[in-house]
């Protein structure tokens, strides 16, 4: 069972020094593994709180050079430098006695990284030490990606990191935590309003919103924004909430935040949505692409045939 916790740090460096822990191994956690079996000359070996490190697009012996040299490249100098990712997992998954479970756990912690942060630096961590201890990884994510040079921009990330992790989870027949699907947020006068057959304005809200992500034209936020103008609601975003405005069935002024619709209108799940719908659209332009290319290449096959046919007779007739 393996769950995440999300933060950012204004200071990669910072972060990092943290999650390596250089030379920082308690010694009673190193008590706690000699009791419990582990090879005292393994144990002899150990000094740092990290046990075990990995990074994806990472020189792990120059780690915070290489992420500062990058933000430096990309010019960004924004508050947050970095993000980090805690990923911890339960014993019945992974023992912290074995020391082959360390490196389990830290590629784990690498592929969860890259596919939340595709092209961006990555470092990886793992920590037993703590309460219980459980294994767990902290994920160092540089913000700007290599190729584009953006920065990591999802806000309010938790569900989008959390799917992948169990995903990812499912896929190595890890333990995933069942939590409850998406939930609307109705008001007892609200259920009672509705219990009548008469007319909750909420319940409007929603389903103007639920039809504009329902909508072929929705791709990004500001298509969103667009779709849901054209149905007479009104998208704003406040910080690490949305809000919507609307005039109603009885043409009076309504407004709620996201929180008070359910989680489903949350920031969070709508961009979570966006962003997965933008990755589905981009596939599926690649694969046109592809198989674009497969066109045009058959065809100049058909047409190099059809110029070495038009040539034969004339080296016969040579």
């Amino acid at each position: 069972m393996a769950t995440i916790k999300i933060s950012r740090a204004q200071s990669g460096t910072a972060a990092l020094n943290y999650a390596l822990g250089q030379g920082k191994l308690k010694q009673q956690d190193r008590d706690w593994l000699l009791e419990n079996g582990v090879e005292p000359s393994l144990i002899s070996g150990l000094t740092d709180r990290a046990v075990a490190c990995g990074g994806e697009n990472i020189d792990l012996a120059h780690v915070k050079e290489q992420m500062q040299t990058t933000r430096t490249l990309f010019g960004q100098r924004g508050k947050t430098e970095v993000m980090r990712v805690i990923q911890s997992f339960g014993p019945q998954d992974f023992v912290a006695t074995n020391p082959a479970d360390w490196q389990r756990v830290n590629d784990l912690g690498v592929e969860l990284g890259r596919r939340i942060a595709p092209n961006h630096e990555v470092a990886v961590y793992t920590h037993l030490d703590g309460d219980g201890h459980k294994l767990h990884n902290h994920i160092i994510i540089n913000m700007p990606n290599l190729k584009t040079g953006k920065k990591y921009h999802h806000t309010n990330d938790w569900q989008r990191v959390t799917r992948f992790n169990d995903q990812l989870c499912q896929e190595h027949d890890l333990t995933v935590i069942q939590r409850p699907e998406q939930q609307e947020r109705h008001t007892l006068a609200e259920r009672k309003i509705s219990a009548k057959g008469a007319y909750v304005w909420k319940d409007d809200l929603r389903d103007r919103i639920d039809q504009a992500m329902q909508d072929p034209r929705t791709s990004d936020f500001k298509s969103l924004s667009a779709v849901l103008s054209d149905k007479g609601v009104n998208i704003r975003i406040r910080g690490q909430s949305v809000s919507y405005a609307f005039l109603d069935a009885e043409n009076k002024r309504r407004q709620a935040r996201g929180t008070k619709l359910g989680s489903s209108y949350e920031k969070g799940a709508i961009f979570d949505e966006l962003a997965n719908r933008s990755q589905i659209l981009e596939a599926q332009r690649l694969s046109e692409q592809d198989h674009q290319r497969l066109i045009d290449a058959h065809r100049a096959t058909q047409q190099r045939e059809r110029q070495t046919q038009s040539r034969k007779p004339a080296t016969q007739q040579r």
